[in-house]
């Protein structure tokens, strides 16, 4: 007896519940936003660049956009992963494994901070490409 398609179906649709309904709206609305960008301005981009069609001319900017989702993600997953773990750690009364504790979480915490400047470093390198790509057309 094997898992139907049926079956696989419904336990998805059963996970995709549990999801927040304000995540699946934000997910949605950003998958809008993307289909609208790349029809806007990643197509028309791609067909400008020379070339017989290749891979250069379909992944245009594409490597970047998806790294900076692919890094949000991780980070938002990990930050989530953390926080329940975390949480389910017991209090701890010995002063020094307590403050073992606190720096760890400190140390992962200084890690995250640094996620939203690699995100606009990123950013910032797909809107100077646009730019420099802008300027050779002229």
């Amino acid at each position: 007896m094997g898992v139907t398609p049926l079956t696989r179906d419904m336990a998805l649709t059963a996970m995709l519940r549990q999801i927040p309904a304000k995540f699946r709206a934000m997910f949605a609305m950003l998958l809008t936003m993307a289909g609208y960008a790349r029809s806007e301005w990643g197509e028309p981009t791609a067909a400008s660049i020379p070339g017989s069609g290749g891979r250069l001319q379909r992944a245009a900017q594409v490597g970047t956009v998806i790294s900076v989702v692919v890094i949000g993600v991780v980070a938002l997953i990990g930050i989530l992963i953390f926080s329940q773990i975390n949480s389910a750690l017991p209090t701890i009364e010995n002063t020094q494994l307590d403050n073992a504790s606190v720096g760890v979480t400190d140390g992962f915490a200084n890690a995250m901070e640094l996620v939203p400047i690699v995100l606009l470093v990123l950013v910032a390198a797909l809107v100077i490409g646009v730019v420099q790509r802008m300027r050779m057309q002229n």
